[in-house]
């Protein structure tokens, strides 16, 4: 059995979506083919196997560092990161760890695992870093990688190429280094940009993820410019008006909101104090929330200036671009076993907000998402050619997210990539992935297999490399593997939730292949339709209901019938749309039945007389 070992957290901002990532691979993953190890990366980089019951956390932060490690000072304020922790030496830190894992040396992962499964996103995970040093140990790994990984995690190096090469962006944008910002005319440099740029404008931190660090000004106001301009920057000026104004109580809860890591700038903080004479004082680390109030308390009784934070992950430039107008979109690519990308259908995302942000991407009922994106045909067709184009011209490996709009002039503007697309429950390659078969316990199987075969045509050493991939290989094709029994998964209305969960947990164990039943009930009537995994992965029952009888969009037919090859090879009995079926017809798919609907005592209530009837035709029914 191949060893996977799940990496997760990271030092990025995004450790904690990562760790969202962990948690659906911990449910997904085939067990019969693979063994997870569970890695947690922490915020200085070490590696620490852990037990999967840290997943029954909601936050990394819940369990790591520990609750007694952390010093009295810090119990108001929260998340706290090993990173905040003053004064740690190599021997406690090793400590930390050893409380919720066993550290592992890098220099000895090859001897836990067999293959890198990368859950992390952004900076030193998503950006070629991670990718060059699992090169180094020689551990093949998941996704793209090093050139392509760093120049998708670069948005200014993208549209640069894209300016030269025409392939998918002719917005306007304007670079600025952080040194130039804080010394600029920053009333000129905004005259500027809305004269090259116009309003809005979009101001981005250009080497992060998750929209984090992304606002969209729409006010002609130099005050809301300059605090999107710090955002981007992960800075903040604080006056002194606006901090001597506040409580002891509102100081900490204005330090605690500083220290989350999507909308603050987190700790540690870089303090800059320049004398009265105009010279720089220095920089000074400020690690503990209450070292940083006690400082601005000490700043402001002498200064009148305002006082400038830098996060210790500040970034070094700021990008302005064009805002663009139309419907936003999210277009999966995936390959063949012949390195030929194959586009999945386009996503059109519908926010409530302004911009596709972080919560907007991760929190639930934040966004909508319809599949394929509502435009024509032949410009969904496009769409993915142009994301082909992409992928292919840049040498992506195994799986990317490029992300776009279709605008209101009816042109395609392709905005940014990742190569790491994010793997928790409402990502939308898992919904993509499902509209042409592949559940999500199917792809996590793809990612493997295709990473591995991609690694085996571009490592400098492949034969250990090669034989990995021919072990997983021989497996898929084993006649046992494509002959797993299948058991029909029953639900209802009540029950959506428990079916996605059932649906996943027998995936993952890999013995036996589920289809889900719903029961429709009309009236005193209940219709039986089986469902394609697309539907499990429909954001409500609701949804699923509304689109029982529709038909197949043509552009999913078109997908289908280019990613025929790969949804043969992975899935048994693939089905498009719905279909009403009947007893009988069930008793030719399956001799077995896992029944969730909590149905009456009473033996005349119409889903209890199904159940009856499925115990006297012979049915094998588990509740």
């Amino acid at each position: 059995m191949i060893k996977i070992g799940v990496f997760f957290g990271g030092v990025s901002r995004e450790r904690e979506i990562s760790f969202s990532g962990a948690k659906t691979v911990s449910q997904t993953l085939n067990r019969s083919l693979f063994e997870p190890v569970y890695i947690l990366v922490d915020s200085l980089g070490k590696f620490i196997k852990i037990n999967p019951v840290q997943f029954e956390h909601k936050a990394i932060s819940d369990f790591y560092p520990t609750q007694d490690s952390i010093p009295k000072e810090y119990d108001e304020f929260s998340p706290v990161y090993i990173e905040t922790l003053e004064d740690l030496t190599t021997e406690k830190h090793r400590e930390i760890m050893e409380q919720v894992g066993t550290p592992i040396p890098t220099e000895s992962l090859s001897e836990h695992i067999d293959f890198a499964l990368l859950m992390l996103h952004g900076t030193f995970a998503e950006d070629g870093m991670l990718q060059g040093l699992f090169e180094w140990l020689q551990i093949p790994y998941s996704g793209c990688g090093i050139f392509p990984s760093s120049f998708s995690i670069d948005k200014h190096l993208q549209q640069v190429v894209n300016e030269k090469l025409s392939l998918g962006s002719n917005r306007k944008y304007h670079m600025m280094r952080k040194d130039d910002w804080r010394n600029c005319d920053r009333n000129e440099l905004f005259e500027e940009l809305k004269s090259k740029l116009g309003l809005p404008i979009v101001i981005k931190a250009p080497y992060q993820g998750s929209s984090i660090g992304v606002s969209i000004l729409k006010v002609d106001d130099l005050d809301t410019f300059t605090k999107a301009v710090n955002t981007s920057l992960f800075a903040r000026q604080i006056s002194k008006d606006e901090w001597t104004t506040l409580t002891e109580p509102q100081r900490k809860e204005y330090v605690n909101g500083l220290m989350s890591l999507e909308k603050g700038i987190g700790l540690p903080v870089i303090f800059e104090e320049k004398s009265l004479l105009g010279g720089n004082l220095g920089e000074q680390i400020i690690y503990s929330p209450i070292k940083l109030i006690a400082k601005l308390n000490d700043f402001f009784s002498y200064s009148e200036e305002d006082a400038t934070l830098f996060s210790f992950e500040s970034e070094d430039m700021v990008l302005f671009e064009q805002h663009l107008s139309g419907k936003e979109f999210s277009c999966g690519v995936i390959q063949n076993e012949n390195l030929e990308a194959i586009a999945l259908p386009p996503t059109e995302i519908i926010t409530i907000a302004q911009v596709y942000d972080f919560e907007a991407k991760y929190l639930p009922n934040a966004s909508q998402k319809r599949i394929p994106i509502n435009i024509p045909i032949d410009k969904i067709i496009e769409i993915q050619e142009k994301c082909k184009e992409i992928f292919q011209t840049f040498k992506f490996d195994a799986c990317a997210r490029i992300d776009g709009f279709y605008t209101n002039d009816n042109t395609i503007e392709l905005i940014d990539i990742n190569t790491l697309p994010g793997m928790s429950p409402t990502s939308l390659i898992f919904r993509q992935a499902a509209e042409i078969g592949l559940s999500p316990t199917d792809f996590m199987t793809y990612l493997v297999y295709q990473s591995l075969n991609c690694r085996v045509h571009t490592a400098k050493r492949p034969y250990f490399f090669r034989t990995l991939f021919k072990k997983l290989e021989a497996e898929l094709l084993d006649t046992d593997y494509h002959k797993k029994e299948p058991v029909a998964l029953f639900f209802d209305k009540d029950t959506f939730e428990e079916a996605r969960k059932e649906y996943n947990s027998v995936a993952s164990e890999g013995k036996q292949n589920p289809f889900c039943v719903l029961l429709k009930e009309e009236n005193e009537d209940i219709t039986l339709y089986k469902l394609p995994v697309s539907f499990l992965l429909k954001p409500n029952v609701e949804e699923v209901i509304q689109n029982l009888d529709s038909s197949l969009h043509p552009a999913i037919s078109h997908t289908i019938e280019k990613a025929k090859e790969l949804t043969d090879f992975f899935v048994k009995d693939f089905v498009s749309v719905p279909q009403k079926i009947d007893l009988e017809m069930l008793n030719d798919m399956t001799n077995d039945v896992i029944w969730l609907p909590k149905s009456e005592n009473n033996e005349e209530a119409a889903k209890s007389k199904i159940k009856k009837q499925l115990y006297e035709i012979g049915m094998a029914v588990v509740d």
